[in-house]
């Protein structure tokens, strides 16, 4: 079930890139704030998420007229509502019987807390091979319990690459770019394996242990 989770971010990413993805999508949420941009894209979310305190009342009023289900989270809580999101992705897709695929947006413009806080969430969930895509940049978490590698696109040539390591003893290999890996453990948030750049066709980077934020600039 391929879930687009629309999170609600002070600076969001584009109407136009959220209503390509949700093109795509079988459930869509719309956490807090992020009905703001589902209402600007014309996208009608299946589940609005949150606590009420980014979204404007007029917004929250929309998307509690148009949304399929309301899910009214407390303001005081120990988790933030794009992890109950995350949750409430997993129970439908476990109630229709169907592998969950995420992609979230909308999690990362103005507030570099709350991007560490998603990339952890979807660090948690790296065997359904989430991805993070904004108006700049795509991120796939890659593993060998989900998704282990990531071939690009002819027309990524030219294009920014980075690497992260997220977990300890993370092994990876590069193809294709400008400075290859051939088996090489990164060192966990290390930057040895940032600012590459994508030179031939069919380039691929591949996890073959721990886990990886692969990222594609599309600058």
């Amino acid at each position: 079930m391929n879930v687009l989770i629309i999170d609600g971010s002070p600076e969001p990413s584009s109407s136009d890139l959220v209503a390509s993805l949700a093109e795509d999508a079988d459930y869509i949420v719309a956490v807090d704030r992020g009905a703001i941009i589902c209402r600007a894209a014309g996208v009608v979310p299946d589940l609005f998420c949150g606590d009420g305190d980014s979204a404007d009342a007029d917004t929250a009023a929309w998307a509690r007229e148009h949304a399929g289900s309301i899910m009214r989270l407390p303001v005081e809580k120990d988790a933030t509502d794009l992890a109950f999101a995350l949750d409430c992705a997993a129970e439908e897709a476990q109630r229709r019987g169907e592998v969950l695929d995420v992609c979230l947006t909308c999690a990362t413009g103005g507030r570099p807390d709350h991007m560490l806080g998603a990339l952890g969430l979807l660090l948690a969930i790296k065997e359904t091979g989430p991805v993070l895509i904004e108006d700049g940049f795509e991120l796939v978490i890659l593993s060998p319990e989900g998704c282990d590698s990531w071939e690009f696109a002819d027309c990524e040539i030219g294009k920014t690459f980075s690497a992260v390591a997220l977990e300890p003893g993370t092994v990876v290999s590069e193809e294709g770019m400008r400075w290859c890996l051939d088996g090489v453990e990164l060192p966990l948030l290390g930057d040895r394996g940032v600012s590459n750049r994508i030179v031939e066709e069919h380039a691929k980077v591949t996890c073959h242990e721990g886990a990886l934020a692969a990222f594609l600039i599309k600058d």
